[in-house]
């Protein structure tokens, strides 16, 4: 695929929504594009988180193991959405396991470049930050309340 192609899905992609030009030259000069078949484990619990998803087409689950139960889905992540927040916190691995549900694109973002860029330009690295912290905190809901499903507490 064309650069062009690659900032033209970069500047569609809802993350980025709001972003000024700049900044989304930016983000496209450290992405690439990303492409995964079913079934594939993108990220397990511990490994280097490096890289940031938007996600184009297909799903992943986002999983967390409990000891005596099968893998638990806390999350899956579509079309629109990003995977991935680990890669900007230190001590930057996965907390989780990503799978792919369906045959999976997405735009691949280099991790310390981006964490590069937020700190030289901090109004990159505060849009960057909010967007990430939006995402943390629906992630973090989502997760509670499937594990009010799974235990049978009330909401």
């Amino acid at each position: 695929m064309t650069t062009a192609t690659l900032h033209d899905s970069v500047a569609a992609h809802r993350f980025v929504d709001g972003l000024t030009p700049a900044h989304i030259d930016v983000l496209v000069g450290m992405a690439r594009f990303g492409e995964y078949p079913a079934g594939t484990w993108v990220a397990l619990r511990g490994d280097a988180a490096d890289t940031f998803h938007l996600v184009l087409e297909g799903r992943f689950a986002i999983e967390v193991a409990a000891a005596g139960r099968d893998p638990l889905v806390v999350a899956t992540v579509h079309p629109g959405e990003v995977l991935g927040w680990s890669w900007m916190l230190a001590p930057h691995v996965w907390h989780f396991d990503v799978l792919t549900l369906d045959h999976t694109r997405t735009i691949a973002i280099d991790g310390a470049a981006l964490r590069a860029a937020c700190r030289g330009d901090h109004d990159l690295g505060y849009e960057v930050s909010h967007r990430l912290a939006r995402v943390i905190a629906s992630r973090l809901e989502g997760t509670r309340l499937q594990l009010m499903d799974v235990y049978g507490q009330p909401r």
